[in-house]
């Protein structure tokens, strides 16, 4: 066992999906995402149901329900702070550069690669549901491509789970 799954397994024991759920809401909500292993908590949560600690189907169903949480509260975000700090002269304005536009001509016109396919990619992920909601791509339109990502991105952790078991 590693630092960070040693004792992610201790609390994953102790409190379940609990925890599973609150991580993978953590991580795409904000910016927190760059500190919280929801992905890892995934595969370790898969390995203590197929030890019998956890039950699978609950694991699924909280990084699912987590997930899709966190990538809605994170649009919300985007959608309603987009503005003022894209219009704004501190530090994250300057970051974006006034590319606000090149942002919603991408989500617009490629949301399956900068919605579905940015679920995949761990640092992407946590920013990509604040950047979908600051290009203003509808919400209806959001979901359909950040649902099928988020299952996928699951069905991932879930068999690096599966694989792993043996080594943890």
């Amino acid at each position: 066992m590693d630092a960070v799954t040693g004792p992610l397994l201790d609390q994953l024991a102790a409190y379940g999906p609990w925890l599973l759920f609150a991580l993978a809401v953590l991580e795409t909500c904000f910016i927190t995402g760059l500190f919280v292993p929801s992905g890892v908590a995934t595969s370790v949560a898969t390995v203590l149901a197929l030890e019998g600690s956890l039950e699978l189907p609950q694991v699924i169903a909280a990084a699912l329900a987590g997930g899709a949480v966190g990538d809605s509260l994170g649009y919300w975000v985007g959608r309603f702070t987009g503005e003022r700090i894209l219009a704004g002269e501190g530090r994250w304005s300057r970051l974006m550069g006034g590319r606000e536009g090149d942002a919603g001509r991408f989500f617009g016109h490629h949301p399956a690669y900068s919605v579905s396919v940015a679920r995949m990619v761990s640092f992407v992920r946590t920013l990509m549901p604040m950047a979908a909601g600051m290009s203003e791509i509808p919400y209806p339109r959001y979901l359909a491509y950040e649902l099928p990502g988020l299952v996928g991105c699951v069905a991932i952790y879930v068999s690096i789970g599966i694989l792993a078991r043996e080594s943890w």
